[in-house]
């Protein structure tokens, strides 16, 4: 009887005349075998070749079956190995102990062939399937390794992205009579929120705020894209404003043209904004803005502290075609401070697990009045703690103060 799976087998008994019927028979079937006379024997034999399956005596001097088995199972080797324990003794106690010390298979002396031949059949079984498994955890591995290197170059490319985005925020914080402070916080790498300001002229300055629906690389690529948009818009008004124009109805139909454009030219279906795009002259103190779906900013007398929520309705921007906007002007005299935000506040958790609310907003800013936009900005980032680096928000965060000195 030949077996076509040829398997090296470390043959381990203490008795010669077993060992040489045992290797015979075990040649017979087709497989390569070595011998050895005791455990300890066997394991030196372990430790210079790779053996399939081991097959050993129970009973031997210096180290035993269970003993060898054991020592097998608990040392690190770089395959697995089919262990096959033959005793004389019977009972299910020795059934359990043999179990325990790590055989896969139990048989009483002497073995016949057919039934040597059997058990051999289950070990190709055992051996073939860890194989297998070695190889699909090997191509595993691979993939794992693989999907490592694009993940971490992945993260640097968004870390990359960060510094541009980041690089599209203003740096100035004041101009002329104004003073500015904000920050801001993506929930991932990129985000988004995007907001800029700039003067148009020596009396007046615009600004605008801007919230891209979702979250992500989609939502960041459109927010730079808006940027440099609205960026471009405001530099182009500048240019063909005259010293004694409204700007009010200027602004108006700029958003309209915005929805329209991103409506027809873009085919803005997946994503839609909201903002605020608004413009400060400082000369005949007054604010003039157009809300397009943005939360509603705050006014605030930083010598009163009497707070104002500005009413202000409009549709976000890409979401209706053909949407019209109409903007909103009021006094803002020396000594106000304008608050304007993303919603992502309101999905922070305060201390006792409820979520802020523009009402706790209006507190701080009243809280910080007596404070510089700068400084108000930032013990605002204390008391809400926006800057925990443990935790990522939920949502984009963004807090952009203007403040006529």
């Amino acid at each position: 009887m030949t077996n076509n799976n040829n398997m090296k087998i470390l043959l381990v008994d203490d008795a010669l005349d077993m060992r040489l019927v045992m290797k015979r028979t075990l040649t017979l079937l087709g497989h390569e075998v070595t011998v050895a006379e005791d455990g300890e024997i066997a394991w030196d034999c372990l430790q210079h070749e790779r053996f399939q399956v081991v097959i050993t005596d129970w009973l031997m001097p210096r180290l035993d079956g269970p003993g060898l088995c054991r020592r097998i199972r608990q040392a690190d080797l770089p395959h697995y190995i089919y262990i096959i324990l033959l005793t004389g003794m019977s009972g299910k106690l020795n059934l359990i102990a043999g179990m325990d010390a790590g055989a896969d298979d139990f048989s009483n002396k002497p073995i016949e062939t057919d039934e040597i031949a059997v058990r051999l059949r289950a070990a190709e079984r055992v051996i073939e399937l860890e194989r297998t498994l070695a190889l699909q955890n090997r191509h595993l591995g691979q993939m794992n390794a693989s999907l490592q290197q694009t993940q971490d170059e992945i993260q640097q490319d968004l870390r990359h992205a960060a510094a541009l985005q980041n690089g599209l925020l203003p740096a100035q914080k004041r101009m002329g009579a104004l003073d500015f402070a904000w920050f801001y916080r993506p929930a991932s790498f990129i985000g988004g929120d995007t907001f800029n300001y700039f003067p148009l002229d020596s009396q007046r300055s615009l600004f605008y705020t801007v919230d891209v629906s979702g979250h992500g690389i989609s939502s960041a690529l459109l927010s730079m894209y808006l940027s440099n948009l609205l960026t471009s818009a405001g530099l182009s008004l500048r240019d063909r404003l005259q010293p004694t124009a409204a700007v009010a109805p200027q602004l108006s139909q700029m958003v309209t043209a915005f929805n329209a454009y991103l409506q027809e030219v873009l085919d803005f279906s997946e994503h839609y904004f909201t903002m605020i795009l608004g413009v400060v002259d400082t000369t005949q103190q007054r604010l003039h803005f157009v809300q397009a779906g943005h939360p509603k900013p705050f006014l605030l007398n930083t010598q009163t502290q009497q707070l104002q929520e500005l009413e202000c309705t409009g549709f976000p921007v890409g979401l209706i075609p053909q949407a019209e906007y109409e903007s909103v002007s009021c006094d803002f005299p020396v000594g106000t401070r304008l608050a304007l935000f993303s919603d992502g506040l309101f999905e922070l958790t305060k201390p006792d697990n409820t979520l802020y609310t523009p009402a706790d907003l209006g507190e701080t800013l009243k809280d910080t009045a007596h404070l510089s936009a700068d400084e108000s900005v930032n013990e605002f980032c204390n008391l809400w703690t926006l800057n925990a680096v443990d935790v990522s928000p939920p949502d984009d965060l963004s807090l952009l103060i203007v403040d006529l000195c």
